[in-house]
């Protein structure tokens, strides 16, 4: 899901261009976790931009008070936060500190907007990059939601075959399907 997005290097060089051109305006700030720390708050309000430079965080899903899911884990130079900004305005997942210490660069969400005005192929790949992740996550409930349906059916060969794509997908998508097929065995 994460990690297979082909105009990430892009855009965190122009990022990184973008900071050095706009620094005054911009005025990144260092921001330093520890381990277990929570970055962003699923359904807070998104107010600011992160680039993670040192580290590595998970991005984590949660419903109603259950336990957190844990989508995928990203390393440096992981950029952060920008689906609330271009989204709905709030974030739609936690970004928590797994291997710490995490050093990140901090850019507050309205100055950043102000700044694309003059970096409009920044802009464009921003929004690639929110509309590549946005797709790929619907990849995945896609996936998900046939492997239910197969296994409801009693479709083994489709369920194997879904499985074997959620697996594809990254690690963690591949231990909730591989917890599917135990359940699937289970209930037969």
């Amino acid at each position: 899901m994460w990690g297979q997005e082909p105009q990430l290097q892009r855009v965190r060089e122009r990022l990184k261009l973008l900071l050095a051109i706009h620094t005054n305006e911009l005025q990144p700030t260092t921001v330093h976790a520890q381990q277990g720390e929570l970055l962003l708050k699923q359904n807070a309000p998104a107010k600011h931009l992160l680039l993670l430079t040192q580290g590595k965080v998970a991005i984590q899903i949660q419903h109603q008070g259950q336990s957190p899911h844990t989508l995928t884990v990203v390393e440096a130079e992981a950029i952060l936060g920008e689906m609330g900004l271009f989204g709905g305005g709030i974030h739609s997942n936690d970004v928590r500190v797994v291997d710490g210490p995490a050093e990140l660069l901090q850019i507050c969400g309205d100055d950043l907007l102000k700044a694309l005005i003059y970096d409009s192929d920044l802009l464009i790949e921003l929004l690639s990059l929110v509309s590549e992740r946005a797709c790929n996550a619907n990849k995945g409930i896609t996936l998900l939601l046939d492997s239910i349906n197969a296994a409801y059916k009693g479709d083994d060969v489709l369920l194997d075959k879904m499985l074997t794509e959620l697996t594809s997908l990254n690690h963690y998508i591949s231990q909730t399907a591989q917890q599917l097929k135990k359940l699937d065995k289970k209930n037969k």
